[in-house]
């Protein structure tokens, strides 16, 4: 039996899920609601997140990972803008569904998230196994990247981590910036958050957003200028 929770902003289209969904064998709604936080906690299943017309799509995938990691989530609603699909995917959904995908296919992507298996494209597939995305905006995170992405998730100011780091505070400033820019994501909470959610795979850190790469396949960073004494 595969459980499943929905989280969608629309009633209707919430309560439509569960009546279909509830009709397909081995399968089982448990829980459907209209925020993250009002979904029963599950440690296991397949959570359905809709992020239609959503800015905040990839902070909920984050947050619903820290919450609950053994939960596998599916998107509803993506674009077909590879990028966006590619950084989903990376951020630790399972599988996806654009505007224009059939109930027929999500059944499908729902079985093959439970077991593991990422449908996609052949084009998402090898951006993902490369590290690389389509837009060609990905790269590894270097190990100065990982050190201040965790300090992030402590909370540290940019001044902060340039004291503790012994670096320059323009040098903390661009790294901010390269990591928010290989993360897809908006700002220093969202990065905090993916760390988060990153936490019980610690290797994830030093790859292209958590994506399907080698744990070795690190960058060093170049030589950066030191704060005087």
């Amino acid at each position: 039996m595969i459980e499943i929770v929905i989280v969608a902003p629309t009633r209707f289209y919430r309560e439509g899920l569960t009546f279909v969904l509830q009709n397909v064998a081995d399968f089982e709604v448990v829980s459907a609601a209209a925020r993250i936080d009002d979904i029963a906690v599950s440690e296991r299943g397949i959570a359905l997140v809709d992020v239609i017309g959503s800015p905040h799509g990839r902070s909920a995938v984050m947050s619903l990972r820290a919450r609950s990691p053994g939960l596998r989530i599916v998107v509803l609603g993506v674009s077909d803008d590879e990028s966006e699909i590619v950084a989903y995917a990376e951020l630790g959904a399972a599988g996806y569904l654009t505007r224009g995908h059939s109930i027929a296919e999500l059944v499908r992507t729902v079985r093959s998230a439970a077991t593991g298996e990422l449908r996609c494209s052949p084009r998402v597939a090898a951006a993902l196994s490369t590290g690389a995305r389509p837009d060609g905006t990905a790269g590894p995170l270097s190990r100065r990247e990982a050190e201040i992405v965790e300090l992030l998730e402590q909370g540290l100011s940019n001044q902060e981590i340039s004291r503790q780091l012994r670096i320059a505070l323009a040098t903390v400033k661009n790294h901010v910036h390269n990591i928010l820019g290989k993360l897809g994501l908006q700002g220093r909470a969202d990065a905090a958050a993916w760390a988060r959610s990153q936490r019980l795979d610690r290797s994830a850190l030093l790859r292209t957003t958590g994506a399907l790469r080698p744990a070795n396949g690190l960058v060093d960073p170049p030589r950066e200028p030191v704060n005087p004494r």
